[in-house]
């Protein structure tokens, strides 16, 4: 008798059938992506590669450790590499997690010295400012090398959408073999073995057993009753019994391009130069478009992006549509101070320009829209804020990933993104963009003798018109902060 394929030469079988091309499917909600996570996790069989800009404590992480506890203590090597911005008061328990024999946890440009205490770390951030601005926004997940996860989506709750108070609108791509996952686990490795990622040890150790008690604490938090944790967990549960069949059923077979800034970005002094850049290779991208380009990305701002040029695409006809945030759902309102008077010369131009509510006006037929997407018992939240970064370039193509349309994208953060070359994906990501689009969801921005006016549906499902941008005093008076040359050269 045959012995069955492991999982990640089934994956490889399954793209040399393809040609090379990578098996491919959008993670359109959150509980979904998480539950892809996990389940990559437990079937990882000799390697568990994670890399991430923010890493909170919640229901999901607490179970993604005890996850890749479970991988390790199956011989699988896990290797976690954090954004050192979100370690803080967490690296205590990343030690715990570093003690096991095989794991390891490495931070990408951390704080030097002041780790310990609040002030001190901040401090240390304040005095270091010019290099420590320079962060790791990539997002992957890894499995053998065969199994990829990447996208907008940090780990941390509100990227999972089991809490019914607030969620990002994000999006993930599960890719299956072929040489996207191969050029992923590339990118991985140049970001693992560069200087500036420094293994925890350096800073703070646990004994040689600590992950023992890290295991038990977590096992007993996860035991806990919670709404949001039984989510999860029946999340997992319900893909878990899924065949190989019904996977294949769900991927696109395309080819595609990785796109990442080289690590060394973040090492040299003032701007990188392009051959370091993504953001150079995106231009080229964009150069390409003839036709459409829709771009959904929770910070937008046009400006100083180098040649990301949106007036060159205009000027020779390219149909323009941005779906961003509004003033009052953005989670940094200092970066909508640099978007804001970029509006009215867009749609001047005739850009269709979109933002995101913070409350939405769903209605049944939505809900059922946004439902048939998944197979899963999905929740619906209450407040929304966009977080997803991707681009539908004309009708054959799509770009997903980290890579926000703004400065900091651009020149001090590293990004990644990747360009697949698809008809079937680019619409269906046109269809997700399309849900995001419609007025219970978002404002559609008009010019109106030469003013502003935001239109949308109100409580009793009618079409209501603003002429003022929706937001608190506080808000807004972080919006006009954000106008200030030097804190748009920071953002």
């Amino acid at each position: 008798m045959n012995k069955p394929l492991s999982e990640a030469a089934w994956a490889h079988q399954q793209a040399e059938q393809q040609h090379g091309k990578s098996g491919l499917q959008l993670l359109g909600h959150g509980l979904e992506a998480y539950a892809r996570r996990m389940l990559l996790a437990e079937r990882a069989e000799q390697r568990l590669d994670i890399q991430t800009y923010i890493f909170e404590d919640g229901h999901s992480t607490r179970r993604m450790l005890l996850a890749m506890m479970a991988a390790a203590e199956r011989g699988v090597k896990v290797r976690l590499l954090l954004d050192d911005l979100s370690v803080g008061h967490q690296q205590g328990r990343l030690a715990q997690l570093d003690s096991h024999p095989n794991i390891e946890v490495r931070l990408f440009n951390p704080v030097r010295w002041g780790r310990r205490f609040t002030v001190t770390r901040l401090l240390s951030l304040a005095l270091n400012v010019r290099r420590l601005h320079r962060r790791m926004h990539n997002k992957l997940w890894i499995s053998d090398a065969a199994y990829a996860i990447w996208g907008g989506r940090n780990l941390s709750d509100f990227y999972f959408s089991a809490e019914t108070d607030n969620s990002f609108i994000d999006l993930d791509v599960l890719g299956v073999g072929g040489n996207i996952v191969h050029a992923l686990s590339g990118s991985f490795e140049a970001y693992w073995r560069h200087r500036l990622a420094v293994p925890l040890k350096a800073f703070i150790a646990s004994g040689p057993n600590a992950w023992h008690k890290l295991k038990q604490e977590l096992e007993e938090r996860c035991a806990a009753p919670s709404t949001a944790g039984e989510r999860f967990d029946e999340g997992v549960e319900d893909l878990r019994g899924d065949s190989r069949d019904a996977l294949l059923e769900r991927l696109t077979w395309a080819h595609g391009r990785v796109l990442y800034d080289s690590p060394e970005a973040a090492a040299v002094e003032g701007p990188p130069p392009e051959k370091l850049r993504m953001s150079s290779r995106f231009a080229q991208e964009l150069e390409s478009v003839e036709h459409s380009l829709v771009i959904a990305a929770g910070y937008f701002i046009p400006d100083g992006i180098d040649r990301l040029d949106i007036h060159a695409l205009l000027a020779r006809g390219v149909k323009l549509t941005v779906i961003t945030n509004a003033l009052e759902s953005t989670d940094v309102p200092l970066v909508h101070g640099g978007y804001g008077p970029w509006r009215v010369p867009l749609l001047a131009k005739g850009v269709k320009l979109y933002e995101i509510r913070h409350r939405s006006r769903t209605r049944p037929r939505l809900d059922a829209r946004l439902r048939s997407r998944s197979r899963l018992k999905l929740s619906r939240p209450n407040s929304y804020a966009l977080h997803a970064k991707t681009y539908a370039l004309d009708y054959d193509r799509l770009m997903i990933g980290s890579f926000n349309f703004d400065p900091r994208s651009v020149w001090w953060n590293c990004e990644l993104g990747v360009v697949i070359e698809s008809e079937a994906l680019n619409k269906e990501l046109r269809g997700i963009n399309a849900v995001s689009t419609l007025p219970e969801f978002s404002y559609r921005l008009k010019l109106i003798k030469g003013k502003l006016r935001w239109s949308s549906i109100s409580r009793k499902g009618k079409f209501r018109h603003y002429h003022s941008e929706r937001g608190n005093l506080w808000r807004r008076c972080q919006a006009l902060v954000g106008r200030i040359p030097l804190i748009k050269r920071l953002l």
